[in-house]
């Protein structure tokens, strides 16, 4: 009898093999170039990564990505404590969070275009606004969370508010920042493809509208399948970082 996590295992494998039979399916079905094949693709993902175009791309989208989302990141803990820890800044944030937050942030592209132009700042810019509020969420969560005999334990102890931070606070809301990691990571990748498409020359972004300027579909494809590499890596990166970081939880999973 096999045990839950082989069964789990397949399941996983059996999706996968089931998903990339299907577009194989389709894209001998529908007789067209404009739908490549996963040999079409495999071959042009290949031919990108000798090349190095595809990783040279791959660079420069992460970088401005990943100072964004380090920028949402630093807000987002800082708001959140701030707004976890008094009711005054409580008050006159989360009622404009709420708001903002289901506004679709890619609408204001334009406008931060013109605010900080076509290069870099831009897409930095709006991976950090399309990034802070859920980090924000997870982080107010993780500050309100802290066991009430703890903090009162380390009242009685008479912690300043650094040995708070770092022996109560942070231990805390370690699970919490790296499940809003988790969840803002795709969405930096997301929003640093659709940005890309717009007056760049550099990036995964770029490639794609490249390629299918051209009518390369296979090329395009197989970007479309780096980025989806990519998000894969960053999420069990993550999920490895919970399992080493927070060993206090080692029952909960990602």
């Amino acid at each position: 009898m096999t045990s839950p996590k082989t069964r789990a295992r397949w399941c996983r494998i059996g999706g996968i093999v089931l998903l990339l039979a299907v577009w194989q399916c389709f894209a001998m079905l529908s007789s067209t170039r404009m739908f490549p094949g996963l040999d079409a693709v495999g071959r042009q993902f290949v031919a990108l990564i000798s090349s190095a175009e595809l990783l040279d791309a791959a660079a420069s989208t992460l970088s401005k990505g990943a100072i964004g989302l380090l920028i949402a990141t630093c807000l987002g803990s800082v708001v959140g404590v701030a707004c976890a820890y008094n009711r005054v800044i409580d008050a006159a944030v989360h009622p404009i969070v709420s708001f903002l937050y289901p506004v679709p942030k890619l609408a204001l592209y334009p406008v931060v275009i013109l605010v900080f132009g076509l290069g870099a700042s831009s897409k930095v810019v709006q991976v950090a606004l399309e990034c802070f509020f859920p980090l924000f969420v997870q982080m107010y969560a993780g500050a309100r969370s802290v066991p009430k005999n703890m903090a009162w334990l380390a009242a009685n102890n008479e912690l300043g508010p650094l040995r708070f931070a770092t022996d109560v606070l942070l231990p805390t809301m370690l699970p919490f920042l790296l499940t809003g990691l988790r969840v803002a990571t795709p969405i930096m990748l997301i929003v640093m493809c659709v940005t890309e498409f717009v007056g760049e020359s550099r990036g995964l972004g770029a490639l794609i509208v490249q390629y299918s300027s051209y009518f390369d579909t296979a090329s395009a494809f197989a970007v479309v399948m780096f980025f989806g590499l990519l998000g894969l890596a960053a999420d069990r990166l993550i999920v490895f970082a919970r399992t080493r970081l927070v060993h206090w939880e080692r029952g909960g999973q990602l």
